[in-house]
């Protein structure tokens, strides 16, 4: 008797029943992207400011309970806030000042959609008068133990206000344990601690330009992980958030380091956001919405747990309409 292997059977007609009627196709597939896997950026600007719009999600105070509602209409479940700075100094005093735009922000969004998923970023670069991550001593040095209080006191104010998750974005060793330690001193051990894992890259320039935090000195690849080690590096600091305290983490840029999601993946069993970052926007729009779609759930594929990405409000409507 001759034994066909898989590779040579034959089907019929060429044709693959798994594919080839309509109602097995159903049967077998699955959604490779929903709405429910997109968090949106919101960025809180001033009132009247002419910037609002310059990216989906940058709207002043008063348009943040409209946007929300319309997302969480469109079945997107998360936001991540980040705000324009006020009376910024050398201190990031304006971070720790009570109702800050932040605060404000964190207060607006769960009054219009409690159930949306707040996460809120803890970084003193939208808040210190040189544009920087870190607080600095007189001498210049990266003052360690005044920019861990700052982040821990930030992350307390923004979890007393609401927010779910705290998103420390200055990758310094030693300062996700900080954030955690001040959540737990306060009760707050339910609050979520989801620092990023940030490869240098020039995807973040819109956000930088918009938001006014860019150093006015100098850069943060200091501060970030190098684009030719990132497999390795972003593996490692991974490792060394977990081992701190984190309990999930943030990619970006993705658009150029697929590969490196795919690694961590493989090596964390944790909860990953990739976050495609606002310099991807302008090549997303040449994408057009499908091509869109396509690129997020490739994303999906690779290993995120949740995207969050300038593009979430076209993208649901997309997926909405193709549902309907």
């Amino acid at each position: 008797m001759t034994i066909l292997s898989e590779r040579s059977a034959p089907t019929p007609d060429g044709i693959n029943p798994s594919r080839a009627r309509d109602v097995l196709r159903a049967l077998y597939s699955r959604p490779p992207l929903t709405a429910a896997d997109l968090s949106a950026p919101l960025l809180s600007l001033p009132e009247g400011a002419g910037s609002a719009g310059a990216l989906p999600g940058a709207v002043p105070l008063s348009g943040i309970p409209a946007t929300t509602a319309r997302w969480a209409d469109l079945g997107i479940r998360g936001v991540k806030v980040f705000a324009f700075g006020h009376d910024r100094d050398g201190y990031a005093s304006g971070a720790t000042a009570p109702d800050n735009r932040m605060i404000r922000t964190i207060h607006a969004v769960k009054k219009a959609t409690p159930a949306t998923a707040v996460t809120t970023e803890v970084c003193g670069c939208s808040w210190t008068d040189h544009g920087q991550c870190v607080l600095r001593t007189n001498s210049g040095e990266i003052d360690l133990e005044g920019t861990y209080r700052l982040m821990g006191t930030m992350a307390v104010m923004h979890a007393e206000a609401g927010a779910d998750c705290v998103s420390p974005t200055a990758m310094l060793d030693g300062s996700i344990q900080a954030v955690r330690q001040a959540l737990d001193a306060e009760g707050h051990r339910d609050v979520g601690v989801n620092p990023n894992l940030a490869i240098h890259t020039s995807l973040y320039g819109p956000f930088k330009t918009l938001m006014q935090t860019d150093p006015r000195s100098g850069h943060r690849r200091g501060l970030q992980l190098e684009p030719g080690r990132a497999q390795q590096d972003t593996l490692l600091q991974a490792r060394r958030w977990i081992a701190e305290g984190a309990d999930s983490l943030t990619l970006q840029p993705v658009m150029t380091t697929g590969d490196v999601l795919v690694r961590l993946r493989d090596d964390q069993k944790v909860p990953i956001v990739a976050y495609s970052t606002s310099g991807e926007w302008a090549a997303m729009q040449a994408l057009g919405t499908a091509g869109t779609a396509e690129y997020l759930a490739m994303l999906v594929r690779a290993g995120a747990d949740q995207i969050l990405t300038f593009a979430a409000e076209t993208v649901a409507e997309y997926l909405e309409a193709g549902r309907a």
